[in-house]
């Protein structure tokens, strides 16, 4: 720590000596201003400052908490050199508490400006991991993404990465991102016969100590315990599941029958089809003769027509010439035969009548 965070450190305990009292009752609420000083102050008392820090943040100041308090609060911690991973214990920390229990208005706005520096840092983007491959997903990118071999490194991206994780995550998908992190953080290679008895060597260790250690038989149980549940949601979704798959075997039967019957009446159709279509054809082609034939026919009897019409109006003609000549000679007389002239004219009006 420089020699700035070594005077505020030592101003801290001139200026606000903690008696046992206020001690045991916490931390009194200061400024803004004064917390950020006693903040610096507390990474430079040479021992472990997570607690007193998480205390202090419990604790928060008075006024109003505006982003640069926030953000400087926030850099103190990534920027500290004197501790391992400072910044990334407490927002694990103050994570699980934001998940299971409550944090106040200070914890959450540094927790969430923690977070967002951690999420940066590893390129973690808590959309990829949504919906039914979510917890896939998350295995596949800690495998991807995490430090091959154990490092300093490795402890900050693993705590960077269930700070990130524990942030408003399916529970399935914590799960399966807990198992991977607990994998890379701690590779034991063992063969399939061993797991029962890694097990059995961890309840027996909790059991054969003076004192049954109720806290690790706990720990080693609430693990069993998820891992469990899940087991008997599987077995649950595999018998719904083989339920569905008799149901659907039978309606697949029953589809098959009916595209069985379809493709039946699909080959007479087909038949039909081609038998309707030949037949077409050949009234196609009797329809193309008999309007050629028409066609013969009209013009034949069209010219026949036109040869006894021009036949019929020529004799007409020649009848009404001559009887209308007879009745205009028998009237252009000196003495008009007037009766001959009737005569001729009833002649025309017969031919007429005709």
């Amino acid at each position: 720590m420089d020699d700035q965070s070594n005077n505020e450190s030592a101003s801290i305990k001139k200026a606000s000596p903690v008696d046992a009292s206020k001690e045991k009752r916490g931390h009194e609420k200061v400024d803004g201003e004064t917390f950020l000083v006693t903040w610096r102050g507390t990474l430079a008392l040479g021992k472990d400052p997570v607690t007193k820090l998480r205390s202090m943040i419990n604790a928060g100041f008075t006024g109003e908490i505006i982003g640069n308090h926030v953000s400087q609060i926030a850099s103190v911690v990534l920027e500290a050199r004197g501790y391992p991973c400072i910044a990334e214990r407490l927002a694990l920390g103050l994570a699980v508490q934001e998940r299971y229990a409550k944090l106040k208005p200070l914890a959450q706005r540094i927790l969430a400006a923690l977070r967002t520096s951690f999420a940066e840092a590893l390129d973690y983007d808590p959309q990829e991991f949504v919906g039914v491959r979510a917890p896939r997903a998350i295995e596949e990118w800690v495998a991807g993404h995490a430090p091959k071999t154990p490092s300093p490194e490795l402890d900050t991206w693993l705590r960077r990465f269930m700070t990130c994780l524990l942030k408003d995550t399916e529970p399935k998908t914590l799960l399966s991102g807990l198992i991977a992190t607990a994998r890379v953080g701690a590779p034991v290679k063992r063969r399939a016969g061993n797991q029962e008895a890694a097990f059995v060597r961890g309840v027996v260790a909790a059991l054969t100590s003076p004192v049954i250690a109720k806290n690790r038989l706990e720990l080693i149980l609430s693990g069993t315990s998820s891992v469990e549940a899940q087991f008997q949601e599987m077995l649950s979704r595999e018998v719904s599941l083989e339920r569905q798959i008799r149901s659907q075997q039978g309606s697949i039967e029953e589809l098959e029958e009916k595209v069985k019957s379809l493709h039946e009446t699909l080959v007479e159709a087909r038949s039909d089809g081609d038998r309707k279509a030949s037949r077409i054809t050949e009234l196609e082609q009797s329809i193309t003769e008999a309007t050629q034939r028409h066609d013969l026919l009209d013009r034949h009897w069209r010219g026949v027509s036109e040869q006894q019409l021009a036949i019929q109006s020529g004799s007409f003609r020649e009848k009404i010439h001559h009887e209308l000549q007879e009745a205009m000679l028998a009237l252009d007389r000196q003495q008009p035969n007037v009766e001959m002239a009737l005569q001729r004219l009833r002649r025309i009006r017969e031919i007429l009548e005709k």
